[in-house]
């Protein structure tokens, strides 16, 4: 765990964190395994998969900086908006995108739940506040990524 994110005080927020980080690569393992075989995401298949890995794993390393509010709305505009261009130009439909990011979402509760231990997590309030955490980050990449979609079919730059 970075040393700016033992400076948060609740266990859920640090117990989360600290999965993230050392386990992220295990978690885009399974996300993408998900990605490139599911029907509603076809159209990520003709990527070239290492990009795609290391983009999905770059955004489980950004989480854990924005759960540790370390990582500014900013930065989340600029990467999404740059990643909606990228795929827009790519030629993958935004529907695919969008349930990319469900899947990818989906794929980190999985890990969480399956690894988080009762005693971990002892209250219901942080819990809560982690998830809206978690939620808020992937509707801010969802609403950027659009945003980087408009800015190249309408030609906003």
């Amino acid at each position: 765990m970075s040393k700016n994110t033992i400076k948060r005080k609740d266990i859920a927020f640090n117990t989360f964190v600290a999965m993230i980080e050392q386990s992220h690569e295990d978690i885009t393992e399974r996300y993408m395994n998900d990605l490139l075989k599911n029907p509603d995401t076809d159209a990520y298949r003709k990527l070239d998969r290492d990009s795609v890995y290391r983009f999905s794993d770059l955004i489980y390393k950004d989480l854990s900086k924005w759960i540790a509010k370390e990582y500014p709305k900013q930065k989340i505009a600029e990467r999404y908006i740059k990643i909606g261009k990228e795929r827009c130009e790519q030629g993958i439909p935004f529907s695919q995108v969008q349930k990319a990011l469900v899947l990818q979402m989906r794929h980190l509760w999985l890990f969480v739940i399956s690894r988080v231990e009762d005693d971990n997590i002892r209250s219901v309030r942080e819990s809560i506040n982690l998830n809206n955490r978690v939620v808020l980050y992937f509707q801010r990449a969802t609403f950027f990524m659009l945003k980087g979609y408009e800015q190249v079919i309408y030609k906003k730059i």
